[in-house]
């Protein structure tokens, strides 16, 4: 049988009809599209195709808008994004609007100027070889972002073993009582620096706001002991405070006193040196008149300076003339002037005068010559003196 012979028939088949096939692929189409139902009509592939095209340009513009429109992102002002593309690092974004291709690239937003709360610490061994129990409580916050997300698996355990093992090594180079009283200042300052260093060798990105050294307590055998001691520092720096409080107080005072003596000190010495300057002056006026008459000044400046020793004096010497029997006076007029008024005063007087006439004229009697009676103050007498020396 030849090879385009149908088997049911005898007669030989010609080409096949495209019109036919095509007219059936019509009809297994508008089938398809109408549930299972033969269409009624002629079925139009044309439009049908171009519905469909409309359909799908429709659709992939939609789908084309929500990847656009998905891609938008905001950045608050206190937080940093930081893109990657594929996985690699490709910039940090800074605050306000932004876009990215989805699936091409990716954002992870976090907040830089939040402070983080964490505490660290336990049981360690000091200096002197005993046990405290030591904590720290450390604020952070992120510093880098790329450094914080990409060069450590966990910066926050980072934080905790650098924490803890900065706090044991400060702790191991005090002793008790520095760690429980008096180094607990220096200890803070000396962990800070530590942690921030090994934050910075292994770049993650954290800086440390602050630290504080929350509790220390000694072990229980001593605990009694300690503190009576912090007690007793406790009580040194009230004393301290107090004295420090009675030196501001004192001080002032004292060195106001050095001032005036020193003050006085000064104005004496210049008064001294004007004195004996004004001494010298008149000595020297002296010796013309002392060449020119010897004897007379030497007499003059005797007199003058008797007159200044019993100036000063509150006594009175009376020497009475008379046949080698010399009849001295004391009356303690110093006691008499102290306990007296202006009448009292008057009264002594009185009685000094009586008493120089009933001992007919008493003189004091020298080597030079003679003397009138001295009174009590010696002024008014050194003053006639002068006078008639001069006259």
């Amino acid at each position: 049988m030849a090879w385009n012979e149908n088997p049911k028939s005898n007669k030989p088949e010609g080409p096949p009809d495209l019109e036919e096939a095509l007219r059936q692929f019509q009809k297994k189409l508008q089938t398809l599209f109408s549930g299972g139902k033969a269409p009624k009509g002629d079925f139009d592939l044309e439009k049908h195709l171009t519905a469909k095209k409309n359909s799908f340009w429709l659709i992939t513009g939609v789908i084309l808008l929500v990847y656009l429109l998905s891609g938008i992102y905001v950045v608050q002002q206190a937080e940093r994004a930081v893109v990657t593309r594929f996985g690699k690092y490709v910039r940090t974004e800074l605050p306000g609007p932004h876009w990215i291709p989805w699936f091409i690239e990716s954002r992870t937003i976090e907040n830089v100027e939040q402070v983080s709360n964490s505490v660290h610490g336990g049981q360690m061994l000091t200096k002197d070889e005993n046990i405290v129990s030591a904590e720290i409580a450390v604020q952070y916050r992120i510093s880098n972002l790329q450094d914080y997300l990409f060069n450590t698996v966990s910066p926050k355990r980072t934080l905790e073993q650098i924490s803890e093992s900065a706090l044991r090594q400060v702790v191991g180079q005090s002793s008790l009582d520095e760690v429980l009283t008096t180094g607990r200042a220096k200890i803070v300052v000396e962990t800070r620096k530590l942690i921030q260093a090994g934050l910075d060798y292994y770049k993650a990105g954290l800086v440390i706001s602050d630290l504080a050294l929350q509790q220390t307590k000694a072990p229980d055998a001593v605990k009694e002991a300690f503190d009576d001691a912090i007690k007793a520092q406790q009580d040194e720096d009230r004393s301290v405070n107090e004295a420090e409080a009675y030196e501001r107080k004192h001080v002032p005072i004292a060195q106001g006193q050095a001032s005036r003596i020193t003050q006085d000190a000064k104005a004496y010495q210049e008064q001294a040196v004007l004195i004996a300057k004004g001494d010298a002056a008149k000595f020297s006026l002296l010796i013309p008149e002392y060449r020119r008459a010897p004897d007379v000044t030497r007499e003059r400046m005797y007199f003058e300076t008797l007159e200044k020793i019993y100036g000063k004096s509150n006594k009175i010497i009376l020497d009475v003339e008379g046949g080698g029997n010399q009849n001295v006076i004391y009356l303690p007029i110093d006691k008499m002037m102290q306990n007296s008024t202006a009448n009292n005063q008057a009264a002594v007087k009185k009685a000094l005068e009586t008493q120089a006439e009933n001992t007919s004229q008493p003189s004091i009697s020298s080597n030079s010559g003679r003397f009138e009676e001295r009174s009590a103050s010696g002024r008014e007498l050194e003053r006639s003196k002068r006078l008639r020396g001069e006259s």
